[in-house]
């Protein structure tokens, strides 16, 4: 007969899973914003056009997208900015720098950046 382990470390993914659902809407009670930009995390699922559109809505400087497409880094002037991305749709607001940097894109080029295109006109 075998027997049974019951081993917290089984549980370990478990944990890790709970504290993550926990702790990251924490972070958003928080709003630790007090430079001049920040990178908004809108709902999973929202395109680069999403992100871009709500930070038109809250009449805001779209700066450059993070390393997901529901992540833009925006241009912040005061508080009144903050709760406009809110309204926009913005779920979490943190420095760009937060957790490690993993806000951030890994290249920092974006779909606005493009190579120079030679379409046959000079100036």
């Amino acid at each position: 007969m075998r027997r049974r382990s019951n081993t917290p470390l089984k549980f370990l993914p478990a944990i890790a899973v709970s504290l993550a659902v926990i702790g990251m809407p924490a972070l958003a009670v928080f709003e630790p914003v007090h430079g001049s930009e920040a990178a908004a995390v809108f709902p999973p699922g929202w395109k680069h056009a999403d992100v871009v559109l709500a930070t038109a809505q809250a009449d805001l400087s779209f700066v450059r997208f993070g390393a997901f497409s529901n992540i833009g880094i925006v241009e912040i002037a005061d508080a009144g900015s903050l709760r406009a991305l809110r309204r926009a749709g913005a779920l979490i607001l943190l420095p760009p720098g937060a957790l490690g940097g993993c806000l951030l894109p890994r290249d920092p080029s974006t779909p606005f950046t493009a190579a120079p295109s030679n379409n046959g006109l000079s100036i």
